[in-house]
């Protein structure tokens, strides 16, 4: 769960299944703040089952900050959010509940971010899955173009600004 500071707008991540109280105090480590927030609503959308009306999204990665980021950063959209934390992982749920979109970071354990895309190309039952190619390694023209040609929708750095990966998002699921 991804916190902001009412006081100084700082940002930080906190795991709200840490604790069975509803309601936790929080004191802000930049400014020194303290606040409350409610524990319930958060634990409550991690164990709620994913709506069939609304698209899902699986974010791949390893990096497990990364994912909650990922996950703060496309809250605000219409979709349901799964993650994966490494290529068998991300397999099992893309076979299993194929996702709209998948956010996937090229360089993963297990099965990497290229042999997962090569198999939903060779999947015809999964050709209806988008994947949006990530990478903090590979950046350019030249990688999004050899991205592209293995079967990703898209490619972006892990660079980005989060308001241009919910365009990217809202465009791969025509928002």
């Amino acid at each position: 769960m991804i916190l902001t500071c009412p006081s100084c707008q700082a940002r930080y991540r906190i795991d709200p299944t840490a604790s069975k109280a509803k309601v936790a105090k929080v004191k802000c480590p930049d400014c020194g703040h303290t606040f409350e927030v409610s524990l319930v609503e958060e634990t409550a959308l991690q164990n709620e089952p994913p709506s069939p009306a609304r698209p899902v999204v699986l974010i791949v990665d390893d990096a497990r900050f990364f994912r909650e980021m990922i996950k703060d950063i496309l809250s605000e959209l219409p979709v349901d959010l799964d993650e994966a934390a490494d290529g068998h992982e991300a397999w099992q749920k893309i076979t299993a509940s194929e996702p709209q979109v998948v956010l996937l970071d090229l360089n993963i354990p297990g099965k990497n971010g290229r042999e997962i895309l090569q198999s939903l190309q060779q999947s015809a039952q999964l050709d209806s899955v988008k994947v949006l190619a990530m990478s903090g390694v590979e950046r350019g023209d030249e990688t999004a173009s050899e991205i592209r040609l293995i079967g990703a929708a898209d490619f972006i750095s892990k660079s980005f600004k989060p308001r241009e990966l919910q365009k990217r998002v809202r465009d791969l699921l025509a928002l």
